[in-house]
């Protein structure tokens, strides 16, 4: 039954919700205390501590919500939304004040909306009056549910954008060459074009916009959830200025053409930053621009978000405890190896430890940590600037990549002179950060005393949970699934009876999938391990051992996600199977 504005009491205020959270029961009291210091420190708010700690799922926190208020709940993943109903109210307007109109009554004058405080007077008086409607049917919803209805104020871009590039075309047909650029970049709003794209792309959650020039159009497309999805096709004659303007925001040489050029920017977004990063290429048919969109505004990830078990979390726990040492994460590039290292840093980071870093970009800013910036122009590489680090006095040091023999000679020493380091390594495996570190040139000795333990990682897409359903496993994909167990000689046990997959719906964009989550491989080093590394033993003897003592591959931790409905055989098929 929907709740009207007449019945609506108490505001929800930050003491208001600490109490509703703390009278639920569902958090202790002493989780409660520590996320409420770590509220303080970082910033964020309470809610998002819990929940990026685990100690409160945005699900149960709803329901609490809404058995304090007596306000029902929507899933607007579940509505068909009409976008002429939702942009009745102005886009910033919703997205400032976390509301959604979502239907409307026309002959009642009777709208329903969907809020995350369903109390805020303020906004409920405001749209009544804006929309002239009686009432409001007055609805509680989560973050994530908003996020997903505020996405459809920017479906139709690639239509609203064709239509006004190609009427400024027509409108300067006829002056050729660099006059034509000109007048194109004069009479085509290009500012608003760029910066829709960024904000579109950004309210999709890509990582990455590509601007790729063909012969007939310029193309472009979104990486979501890992994969590159095309979503805009544009004339090809806006292609000049729009790099132009990418290359004037992010400090780059907007009269080269034939080289690569690497630069960076900062987008406003509301009540958040967007850090970009920029590659512009020259390709056969003009310059390609590549966007990495780095939400730096945003807290980090924790572990448990990220998919790690309860018992990689406490190997994972136990070793970054240690004073001093080293711990990797590989895996290819985009595979959240530094999302991995923020989440680590978010733990030990406390007012009684120094922590420096040395990256390439800065992804988040952490309060209370010293972050430093690669810039291969002045001099300052990952090697130069860590050993620099190791003079400033620190307890705790991250640096972005050791890639070279110069960097893991540093690394090493650093973490044999009482210093933990947290760094990241590209190989395949976890085992295989060994070899690839003695390839560096790396003592084994030396390795063998300083290398704590080594994560390996990939990342799959997650199952839709609005439109998944579950099936036995067809004989087709049983006998994969025998012939990669046996290839890999692991136990046919990890081989699920019931698999995992989704439909597609409005809510996943009838992808199937809405976000990622990690697949691991925990690789801790014991003392068999050790003499082994002394013995310079080869990276299989090592394997062999590592799983001797427990260490699960990367596909039996794909092999446990599957079974437990959080992705698709499929997708770990895809990720893990090599």
């Amino acid at each position: 039954m929907p709740f009207e504005v007449e019945l609506l009491g108490m505001h929800l205020t930050k003491e208001n919700l600490k109490k509703i959270i703390s009278e639920s029961g569902l958090v202790s009291d002493e989780d409660l205390r520590v996320a409420e210091n770590e509220s303080f420190r970082s910033g964020q708010t309470l809610t998002d501590v819990l929940i990026g700690r685990g100690a409160l799922s945005e699900q149960l926190l709803v329901e609490s919500l809404s058995d304090f208020f007596k306000v029902p709940i929507v899933q607007l993943e579940k509505r068909r939304i009409d976008r002429a109903v939702l942009e009745l109210v102005p886009e910033s307007y919703a997205k400032s004040k976390e509301v959604v109109l979502f239907e409307i009554d026309e002959n009642l004058r009777e709208g329903s909306l969907a809020m995350a405080d369903p109390n805020n007077f303020e906004v409920i008086n405001h749209l009544s009056l804006m929309l002239d409607l009686r009432r409001f049917n007055v609805y509680l919803t989560t973050a994530s549910s908003l996020k997903f209805a505020l996405k459809f104020y920017k479906q139709e871009i690639s239509e609203e954008f064709s239509k006004i590039i190609e009427e400024n075309i027509q409108a300067t047909r006829g002056f050729g060459g660099t006059a034509s650029v000109g007048k194109l970049a004069e009479s085509i709003p290009i500012i608003k074009i760029l910066d829709s794209v960024i904000e579109h792309a950004a309210s999709l959650g890509a990582s990455d916009i590509h601007f790729e020039p063909f012969e007939d159009k310029l193309l472009v497309r979104y990486r979501l959830d890992g994969i590159l999805e095309e979503i805009l096709s544009l004339s090809k004659e806006i292609a000049p200025i729009l790099v132009a303007r990418i290359k004037v925001i992010a400090n780059l040489q907007i009269d080269v053409h034939n080289a690569p050029q690497d630069g960076r920017f900062r987008h406003s977004l509301e009540n958040q930053f967007i850090d970009i990063r920029v590659s512009v290429v020259p390709t056969f048919h003009g310059e390609k621009a590549e966007m990495r969109l780095l939400k730096g505004s945003l807290r980090p990830l924790s572990l448990s978000e990220l998919g790690l078990s309860h018992s990689d979390l406490e190997k994972l726990t136990q070793a970054i405890k240690k004073p001093h040492g080293l711990i990797l994460v590989t895996g290819p590039t985009g595979s959240g190896k530094t999302t991995t290292l923020y989440a680590i840093l978010e733990i030990l980071n406390t007012p009684r430890v120094n922590i420096t870093t040395i990256e390439d970009p800065v992804e988040y800013e952490i309060p209370r940590v010293n972050q430093i910036q690669v810039n291969v122009k002045t001099g300052l590489t990952f090697a130069s600037g860590l050993r620099t680090i190791v003079r400033q006095n620190p307890d705790i040091v991250m640096i972005g990549e050791i890639r070279d023999p110069e960097s893991a000679d540093i690394a090493i020493n650093a973490a044999l002179t009482g210093h933990l380091l947290l760094s990241t390594l590209h190989t395949n495996d976890a085992p295989g950060a060994v070899s690839r570190l003695i390839d560096l040139n790396v003592q084994p000795f030396l390795l063998a005393s300083t290398l704590n333990m080594v994560i390996a990682q990939r990342l799959v897409r997650r199952l839709c949970k609005i439109c998944v359903s579950s099936r036995t496993l067809d004989p087709k994909d049983q006998n994969t699934l025998e012939k990669q167990v046996k290839e890999l000689g692991l136990n046919s046990e990890i081989i699920p009876k019931m698999v995992y997959a989704a439909k597609g719906c409005s809510a996943c964009s009838f992808a199937g999938y809405q976000g990622q989550v990690g697949i691991f491989e925990i690789f801790n080093l014991s003392d068999a391990i050790r003499d082994l590394i002394m013995e310079n033993a080869s990276t299989q003897a090592i394997r062999k051992k590592a799983r001797e003592e427990g260490m699960r591959t990367l596909f039996e931790n794909g092999m446990e996600k599957v079974t437990a409905g959080f992705t698709s055989l499929e997708e770990v098929l895809r990720v893990a199977s090599e």
